[in-house]
């Protein structure tokens, strides 16, 4: 019974493990400063006007001594005391770079 148990948790985990998760940013080091996130805007210029337009393009810079990501433009929704949603366009422009088909975190 244990076996049985033990089986299927393993095949549960398994199957968890093949959905795909969400591209995460990568830690910005001195090895990506000046580079875009998402990934597709440092290859493709349009990917990058299209992100920043939504006000969703990133850049990794120094503060000080420190490496940081920092937002090239922000969008007139991100603006005031209760911050709006994306419009529908920018959210499936955000999705679609933001994939893991289109956007690959490397350590260059």
């Amino acid at each position: 019974m244990k076996r049985i148990v033990l089986c299927m948790l393993v095949a549960a985990s398994g199957i968890a493990k093949e959905q795909e998760a969400p591209v995460q940013r990568p830690a910005c080091k001195a090895a990506i400063h000046g580079h875009f996130w998402p990934d597709a805007a440092n290859t493709d210029v349009g990917a990058a006007r299209k992100l920043a337009q939504c006000g969703a393009l990133e850049i990794c810079t120094t503060t000080g001594w420190r490496y940081k990501w920092q937002p090239v433009t922000v969008n007139v929704r991100q603006l005031g005391k209760a911050p709006q949603d994306p419009t529908p366009a920018c959210a499936s422009v955000i999705e679609e770079f933001n994939s893991p088909a289109t956007s690959q975190v490397t350590s260059r």
